[in-house]
């Protein structure tokens, strides 16, 4: 009687484990500092400093050494504002907290498209 429930739960359990990395990831993003997320900042994540913010499309225009991007704030998109020069805990933030001249990391729903925005990080004052 064991063994037919062991062998479905096990499976079960690598199932959950394997689909909950991913969303373990995202879930960390809100407690790393702007520029220190490991294996994104840098590589898969765009720094730079808010240019225009258009409220009726929902964009944000960033410029870095690499040039101006602009990109689209979605509903899934999670906006942190990022404290730790503060020395606090960063907190969930709002398209409204997305100002011209504060500084942002944003990590791509598609990194080969760079359009739409997953996460945006955005240094507080």
């Amino acid at each position: 009687m064991r063994k037919p429930i062991i062998g479905l739960i096990v499976p079960l359990l690598f199932l959950a484990a394997g689909s909950s990395s991913a969303f373990a990831q995202e879930q960390t993003e809100r407690y790393i500092p702007i520029g220190y997320s490991p294996g994104i900042s840098g590589k898969y994540a765009y720094l730079g400093e808010i240019t225009a913010v258009d409220a009726a499309n929902r964009t944000i225009t960033v410029q870095s050494e690499a040039g101006s991007r602009t990109i689209r704030i979605v509903e899934q998109t999670r906006i942190w504002l990022d404290r730790s020069t503060l020395r606090q805990t960063n907190t969930p933030g709002t398209y409204g907290d997305l100002e011209v001249g504060l500084t942002v990391e944003i990590k791509y729903v598609d990194y080969e498209r760079k359009d739409t925005a997953s996460w945006v990080k955005v240094a507080v004052r």
